[in-house]
C-alpha cells in the first residue's frame, strides 16, 4: 500500500512541465520518501497544478475526518519543508497551495536541513534519468547570462542578458540563500574547489518569498547583491538566472557542484541546453596559450591547439568569464547570430515547457479542466 501510494505520487508529479520519471532503481521513490510521510503523500495528491485553497483541496481528500483549518495547518507545514507552494492572496489574505516540482523546487527547499542520505539519492537521480528527462527538454528553467563584463559595444544586448539591468530593473526586495548542491556535494566529500562562499543563490521578489517560507537565507540591498555578484566573478563562477525576463532568482554556479551545469556538461552541445546568446571569441595573434581561460571554464569548451586556444562553440555558454582575466586581452565576448528571448515571467516558462512536453490538444485539456475549477 505504501509502495503504491509513492507511486502514485512519482506518476501526479510527472504531469507537471518538469519531468519526474520513473526509474528501473526506484530513487524517485526512495526520494519521495524522505520528503513525505505517508499523510502529507495523500494530501500531496490532492493538490493541483495551479494554486487553490484549502477546502478545495480538503473536498479531494478520500476521508474528511480533518477539518478545513486542520488541513491549511498540514499544507502550511509542508510549505515550510519546502514540498509545495503557497503563496497569499493580495485579495482574500488566504493562502493557495499547488504542487512542485522536485527541480527547481523541493531540492531547493531542502536547503540548510539536506540529509546525507537525500543527497547521495538525488545526485543518483539526477546523473540518470532526471538528467535525462531534463536534457531532452527544448526550453530550460535556467539559462546562462554573461557575468558583467564588457560586451562589444555594435551588439545591442537585451535587458535580459544583461545582470546589472535585472538587478537595476527590479522593485525588489532582494536576498541571498546557500547553495543547496555545494551543501549536498559537501556531505557527499566533495567540498568546491572554486569558493569557500556557500551565500550563492541571489533571490528577486517571488524567490525572496520562497526564502521567507522556508525560514532561510537572509535579506539585503540592491548594492549587496551587486557585491556578491563582483565576487562570484572573482571566484569564476556562471551566472544562471531564471529563465525569464523577469527572473526570481540567480545562481552563481560551478560546474563541479551544480546540478543543472552537471547535465549542461553531459549534454553534447552546453550551449544549445543553456540558450546561450553570447560566445568567446579568441584573437589568436593575442593568445600564448597560457591556459588561464581554460582554468577558468565550466563546461570545458576551451582547448589549446598550434600555439593558442580555441573555443568550441558548442560548449561554450558566453558565460564571460574567460574575458577579464586574460594578461594579454586576446578573449572577448560576441553575440551569436541567434538570439535566445526568454519567457516573460516564471508562468509564461512553465506554460511554455508544458505545451513543448504534452502538446497543444493536452495544452487545451488542462485550460477546459483549469476553467471548470478540476484538478489539474
Amino acid at each position: 500500500m505504501e509502495k503504491d501510494l509513492y507511486r502514485r505520487l512519482q506518476q501526479h508529479l510527472d504531469c507537471l512541465p518538469v519531468p519526474f520519471p520513473a526509474t528501473e532503481s526506484g530513487v524517485e521513490i526512495r526520494l519521495l520518501r524522505q520528503l513525505f510521510s505517508e499523510e502529507e503523500a495523500e494530501l500531496a495528491l490532492c493538490l493541483s497544478a495551479l494554486p487553490e485553497t484549502a477546502d478545495v483541496i480538503r473536498r479531494r481528500l478520500k476521508h474528511r475526518s480533518r477539518t478545513t483549518a486542520e488541513v491549511e495547518e498540514m499544507l502550511h507545514r509542508m510549505m515550510r519543508k519546502g514540498l509545495i507552494i503557497g503563496r497569499k492572496s493580495k485579495k482574500s489574505h488566504r493562502f493557495r497551495y499547488s504542487r512542485m516540482p522536485l527541480a527547481i523546487g523541493m531540492f531547493e527547499g531542502q536547503v540548510d536541513r539536506v540529509s546525507h542520505g537525500f543527497a547521495a539519492d538525488f545526485f543518483e537521480y539526477e546523473e540518470g534519468e532526471f538528467g535525462e528527462a531534463l536534457r531532452s527538454m527544448e526550453t530550460q528553467q535556467m539559462r546562462t547570462i554573461p557575468i558583467d563584463v564588457a560586451i562589444e559595444p555594435h551588439y545591442q544586448v537585451g535587458h535580459y542578458d544583461s545582470v546589472r539591468e535585472i538587478i537595476r530593473r527590479s522593485p525588489g526586495p532582494f536576498a541571498v540563500m546557500n547553495c543547496i548542491c555545494r551543501q549536498s556535494k559537501e556531505l557527499l566529500g566533495q567540498s568546491c574547489p572554486h569558493t569557500d562562499v556557500r551565500e550563492t543563490c541571489l533571490m528577486i521578489e517571488g524567490g525572496v518569498a520562497f526564502a521567507r517560507q522556508l525560514g532561510v537565507g537572509r535579506e539585503i540591498s540592491r548594492d549587496e547583491m551587486l557585491k556578491l555578484l563582483t565576487q562570484a566573478k572573482k571566484a569564476g563562477l556562471v551566472l544562471q538566472p531564471e529563465n525569464s525576463q523577469q527572473p526570481n532568482f540567480i545562481c552563481c554556479c560551478c560546474g563541479c557542484c551544480c546540478a543543472v551545469m552537471s547535465i549542461a556538461k553531459r549534454h553534447p552541445r552546453p550551449a544549445e541546453f543553456m540558450h546561450a546568446n553570447f560566445l568567446a571569441e579568441v584573437e589568436t595573434g593575442r593568445c600564448d596559450a597560457c591556459e588561464t581561460c581554460m582554468d577558468r571554464c565550466q563546461t570545458d569548451a576551451i582547448s589549446r591547439v598550434n600555439g593558442h586556444v580555441q573555443v568550441d562553440a558548442d560548449r561554450c555558454i558566453g558565460c564571460g568569464l574567460c574575458v577579464p582575466t586574460c594578461p594579454n586581452k586576446a578573449m572577448r565576448l560576441v553575440k551569436r547570430d541567434r538570439e535566445w528571448v526568454p519567457p516573460a515571467d516564471t508562468m509564461d516558462m512553465y506554460r511554455r515547457i508544458y505545451l513543448e512536453r504534452f502538446g497543444v490538444l493536452e495544452g487545451l485539456r488542462f485550460m477546459g479542466k483549469a476553467a471548470l475549477g478540476l484538478q489539474v
